[in-house]
């Protein structure tokens, strides 16, 4: 159990990390990680070095993802087909996966090291490999946005997008469309 002042401390630990990319990122760390801990929404992860250093994060947390079944090549069918449930009226896989939620790299000043985002995000699928060891699966997925240098990131890190594009992205330009991508451990 954390205590009040515990959190206090953490909370302004939390507070020097920052993000040159990404706002939400940086809000997540400060404002929301440690309630989707305490709720068990969401579990985050500090990357840090032996002295202290705080290099970055990432947040895991357990979803349902549906898959359109037209979407996944024939060899990834039969291995999601292992690990889900074909819904035949919207010919959809469920999948109970961990999604990597979040990954974030501390870019504050006065760091004299930095991580990788690769580094970083092998570090999650590690600790996704560790946790099906005991719970079983195979999968893990992350949602980004649709934004070239993200997608090639993650298909670099051996992801597949498996979403077929979203409609609604076209009309609602308030929030940023998400893409999902999957990943065989």
């Amino acid at each position: 159990m954390v205590t009040n002042d515990e959190t206090v401390g953490l909370k302004e630990y939390l507070s020097g990390f920052r993000s040159i990319h990404n706002e939400d990122v940086e809000r997540f760390i400060k404002e929301k990680a440690l309630d989707f801990s305490a709720q068990s929404v969401a579990r985050t992860h500090l990357v840090l070095l032996e002295k202290g250093d705080f290099l970055g994060y990432f947040t895991l947390a357990h979803k349902i993802l549906q898959v359109p079944a037209k979407l996944l090549s024939k060899n990834l069918e039969k291995k999601v087909s292992r690990f889900g449930r074909l819904d035949e009226r919207s010919e959809s896989y469920s999948l109970p996966l961990p999604l990597i939620a979040q990954l974030g790299k501390n870019y504050a000043a006065g760091l004299k090291e930095t991580i990788d985002g690769s580094i970083l995000l092998k570090l999650a699928c590690d600790k996704v490999k560790r946790i099906q060891r005991d719970l079983g699966g195979k999968f893990t997925y992350v949602e980004c946005e649709d934004k070239e240098p993200l997608i090639s990131f993650y298909t670099r890190n051996e992801f597949v997008r498996i979403d077929g594009g979203d409609p609604l992205k076209l009309y609602d330009t308030s929030k940023p469309y998400l893409v999902q991508m999957i990943r065989l451990l």
